[in-house]
């Protein structure tokens, strides 16, 4: 119980706060003094903010134009430009609830003796982190993101930051998190540019906190079983509970677990509905009439857990299947293709490598898929980067077989990982 004493503080903060910007002027938790002292007004009480509202003019600390004290009963103290300012670091304003969550993460962070700061400007880049925590070999900006902003602006902070050597950290706001089952969340599009990756063996993460709920929530090692639905290995904790080298623990899938889940996976693919569908599913459908195929008839080695799938547009289950039918399965026992032969075939699959600027690996989704199956043997790697087909794969004219041929894979795939065939 790391922060148990300080209970209190977090206590004060759980009341309902406003969500809104205040009469859409961006607000800063901090401010200077004309001695230049730096004041954080939520610290105060409310006889002292009457007190120095009336006595102190304050000033931004990146524009050096005055700044106006607001405080109310719904609102966390702080600090507003003018609604004609041009202050270069006021871009990017949150509400209420955002400013609530800053101000705990930074007051956890002190309470560990850290080196913080809260919203310091940086000149040389023109931004403003939430939190900017210096360390003994390295500076880490902590970024709480609670609304959507475009992902230009996520990539640009982020190059900024890399520019000076700073580590970004995205937490985001538990207004954007999902959940929907034990572990498993829906990750839009708009989360995909915060998934972090601090090194090539560190697993994919996600962060959220919840300062009504004080409750800090680590994301990790998920697999997307859909465009927008992922599964995980999910981690929630009280914050007081938590150092900050807590971010930093990482928890893993087995590869029994992974295969367990996702032969429930399978099932559901096999026996979903039909239904209306529209853009990429539809065409993916049509591709399928055309080629006398069905859904329940795709072979078993259709729809892996693949990592990376992240890196697609598309479902997995989409592109895994035109790999199959358009370049496998034409082929002959014993003849070749190329890994370059499938980038072709899927260019319009994949997402460009800078829409995540969090990630510290290059993983190739389509590569992944194919080591999957030199695993099941149909196919085999040579020393020149070709592979050759080793062995027919079969499609299914029943449902239930097609079930019990899944089930079967799975089951060899969790066999092969206990004979040590995987990493």
């Amino acid at each position: 119980m790391y922060f148990r004493k300080n209970s209190l503080f977090f206590a004060g903060f759980c009341s309902p706060l406003s969500n809104s910007l205040i009469g859409g002027v961006f607000f800063m938790l901090q401010a200077k003094t004309e001695y230049g002292t730096i004041v954080t007004l939520a610290s105060f009480t409310k006889k002292e903010i009457s007190s120095v509202k009336e006595k102190t003019q304050f000033f931004c600390p990146a524009c050096q134009e005055p700044v106006i004290v607001k405080a109310g009963a719904k609102i966390t103290p702080h600090f507003a430009h003018s609604s004609k300012s041009s202050c270069p670091a006021q871009e990017g304003g949150e509400g209420g609830y955002h400013e609530k969550g800053k101000l705990l993460l930074y007051q956890w962070l002190r309470w560990q003796q850290l080196d913080v700061q809260l919203e310091a400007y940086l000149p040389a880049i023109n931004q403003r982190p939430d939190i900017l925590v210096k360390l003994k070999n390295k500076t880490v900006a902590v970024e709480y993101q609670c609304a959507r902003i475009p992902p230009t602006d996520v990539i640009k902070r982020n190059e900024g930051y890399h520019r000076e050597g700073i580590v970004p950290i995205w937490i985001l706001g538990a207004n954007r998190f999902n959940r929907r089952e034990r572990n498993e969340i829906r990750i839009d599009q708009f989360q995909l540019h915060f998934i972090h990756q601090f090194s090539a063996d560190f697993p994919l993460t996600l962060y959220f906190f919840c300062p009504d709920t004080l409750r800090f929530s680590s994301f990790q090692d998920f697999y997307f079983t859909a465009l927008q639905r992922a599964i995980g290995k999910m981690t929630i904790r009280k914050l007081n509970d938590m150092r900050f080298t807590d971010l930093f623990k990482t928890s893993f899938f087995s590869p029994q677990q992974l295969f367990q889940v996702w032969k429930q996976e399978k099932r559901s693919f096999r026996i979903r509905p039909s239904r209306r569908v529209y853009g990429r599913e539809l065409a993916w459908n049509q591709w399928l009439y055309v080629n006398a195929i069905h859904r329940q008839s795709l072979p078993s080695i259709v729809y892996l857990p693949v990592s990376a799938q992240f890196r697609m547009i598309t479902q997995p289950w989409d592109w895994q299947s035109r790999i199959c039918l358009e370049i496998i399965y034409p082929l002959a026992s014993g003849e070749t293709f190329s890994l370059q032969r499938c980038m072709r075939v899927l260019r319009q699959h994949l997402r460009h490598s800078s829409l995540f600027p969090l990630m510290k690996s290059t993983d190739n989704p389509v590569y992944q898929y194919l080591q999957l199956l030199q695993k099941l043997q149909i196919i085999k790697e040579t020393p020149s980067g070709h592979f050759i087909k080793q062995k027919p794969f079969m499609f299914y004219e029943h449902i239930e077989a097609a079930i019990d041929g899944d089930s079967q894979l799975m089951d060899q795939l969790m066999l092969k990982q206990n004979m040590g065939m995987f990493h």
